[in-house]
């Protein structure tokens, strides 16, 4: 199945998604459901998630109709383990949180921590690490009364590894290493021959961080052992990029730089592993003294996670699936809110697509932001800002709907400079002031009149009043009317909620900092306005405006910004 296209897999499955929505028969019931699922975890390993999504959406229909719980909880996880795999973080998040609620129910503490697995491998997806060393924690706490090897404890701390490798933490990674490897049993290792391979994979690089290039060797002898086992594209790629890490490391160059020369060609074919074995071509050719050939590939990663991203947004809302039970609790409460909103004025028709337009902002915000939520606030803010300089509330409303995208561009950026500490170099600041152009991309619809004012937003939220700011050569007036009320907007949550590279402050004294810039950055009427708006919400909510950074008072005024005031 492996070298079909997805078309040509699509006819192959159908008959079997289409079997599964019909009312089987008992003997049926159970092994066809079971067969489905092993179909998706053989697509998933050969990178082909989203061929697999039609037929996990289909065992999870056919276990709600049934009401079998263990079933629904079993498909709830595939399905967002392939949503993760295919960029859908936030529909990952709302199926495996659909899981968790089955699993405390049911009261079952191996089914909780396999839970908190999977969401923890979501947050990696999207590269936020320390998000996903909580969730594996919690993983370690839920099994925490279980003596001898529990097969969710052996993932947990093996997935913790990676992330602290990611994090740089080598040290702090070993010891999870070791923590897996001692968890890891025969049965576990057939349950899951991949991951251990993984485990492996993650061993040698920490090793090799760490100056301990002997033992190294030995696991990714493993390594070699478990790809030759099992036979898959990522299993392959993984076993090269091992290999080349080692040779790097004692020496090997020419042998090394060769072999990732193939794997790169390989992982070329399966887009899906492109990026991880880019990143790890830059460090191998960093370290083998070939700064050039570095620079080359970091161009390359760079312009991959660019396209890759925008390519990925399309596909997301292409693949939407509006069934309300996919939708998490805040998310339903925004759209009720919003559907409250539209009730007192004409509705306009909402974009086809756009709950999956917003499930891609949420997913990229969640890389810098650890509640996801930021364009949420920003939206907020924005929609009582354009209230306050007189907008009609049907405008107002579509405004702040679409400020809530305006970073859904930050998929583009590699994670590697988002997570960097310190202020980013010249190269860094150019692919993350790229982001303004992906986003303009993914938001391309020119036929939804709120998509194209989302666009705008996306395009123009970081020019300057002065002109200074990127896009070059555009500012004052020029700058469209809702991205300069975003900006102000954007500016201000990241200075209340202490966004990476900002201090937090509370909300009077962000105002404060906002005012500085007023006629430089910022629009300086809009400005007042913004102002004027925030104490009068603050003051008629009696929300503290002086108290200390936090985002408590800060959340109790966009809850009050999200109400129906101004469209009666």
């Amino acid at each position: 199945m492996s070298h079909l296209s997805s078309e040509e897999v699509a006819v192959a499955l159908e008959p079997l998604r289409a079997r599964l929505l019909e009312n089987l028969p008992p003997d049926e019931s159970k092994a066809l459901p079971s067969a489905a699922l092993g179909v998706c975890r053989r697509l998933f390993a050969h990178g082909r998630s989203r061929d697999a999504l039609p037929v996990a959406r289909a065992t999870l229909a056919h276990a709600r109709s049934v009401n079998d719980d263990f079933l629904m909880r079993r498909a709830y996880a595939a399905c967002g383990l392939l949503l993760g795999d295919v960029g859908d973080i936030v529909g990952a998040i709302e199926h495996h949180m659909r899981a968790l609620e089955l699993a405390t129910e049911a009261k079952d503490s191996i089914e909780i921590a396999r839970v908190w697995n999977n969401l923890g491998m979501a947050f990696a997806v999207c590269g936020n690490y320390e998000l996903q060393m909580r969730c594996n924690l919690r993983v370690v706490d839920a099994v925490r009364h279980i003596e001898g090897p529990v097969y969710s404890r052996y993932t947990a701390c093996s997935n913790a590894a990676n992330g602290k490798y990611q994090l740089g933490e080598y040290d702090e990674g070993l010891r999870y290493a070791r923590r897996a490897l001692a968890e890891l049993t025969p049965a576990f290792l057939e349950e899951d021959l991949h991951g251990a391979l993984l485990l492996r994979r993650n061993f040698t690089y920490l090793l090799i961080a760490t100056g301990n290039v002997e033992e190294a060797r030995e696991h990714a002898e493993e390594v070699s052992k478990l790809a030759h086992r099992i036979q898959t594209p990522r299993a392959k790629v993984a076993e090269a990029t091992t290999r080349a890490a080692l040779e790097i490391a004692t020496g090997g160059f020419d042998i090394a730089l060769t072999r990732l020369d193939q794997a790169l060609t390989r992982a070329r074919e399966v887009p899906g592993l492109l990026r991880d074995t880019l990143v790890c071509a830059v460090r191998c050719e960093e370290a083998a003294g070939q700064p050039d050939r570095a620079l080359l590939r970091l161009k390359e990663l760079a312009d991959h996670v660019y396209d890759f991203a925008i390519e990925r947004a399309r596909k997301i809302v292409r693949l939407d699936d509006s069934s309300t039970d996919s939708q998490g609790a805040q998310d339903r409460e925004l759209q009720q809110a919003n559907a409250r909103l539209a009730s007192k004025v004409e509705p306009r028709e909402v974009p086809e697509g756009w709950d999956a337009l917003r499930r891609v902002a949420i997913g990229a915000a969640l890389r810098v932001d650890p509640t996801g939520w930021h364009g949420v606030r920003v939206g907020a803010l924005t929609k009582a800002l354009a209230l306050e300089h007189g907008c009609r509330p049907l405008e107002a409303m579509e405004m702040g709907l679409a400020a809530e995208l305006h970073d859904i561009g930050l998929a583009s950026v590699p994670q590697g400079v988002l997570a960097k500490s310190g202020a980013p170099n010249e190269v860094e600041r150019a692919l993350i002031r790229r982001h303004i152009d992906a986003g303009a991309e993914i938001l391309r619809d020119d036929r939804a009149p709120r998509i194209l004012v989302a666009r705008e937003i996306a395009r123009y939220h970081h020019a300057r009043w002065d002109g200074i700011g990127y896009p070059e050569r555009v500012g004052g007036q020029f700058i469209p009317l809702a991205a300069r009320m975003c900006s102000i907007a954007d500016a201000y949550d990241d200075l209340v909620s202490g966004a990476p590279g900002f201090e937090a402050h509370s909300m009077n004294d962000a105002l404060h900092v906002l005012g500085r810039a007023a006629g430089s950055e910022f629009d300086p009427a809009l400005l007042v306005e913004f102002e004027t708006m925030v104490r009068k919400q603050t003051r008629e909510q009696d929300i503290d405006a002086e108290a200390a950074p936090g985002l408590e008072g800060f959340r109790q005024l966009i809850a009050s910004l999200e109400e129906d005031r101004g469209f009666a």
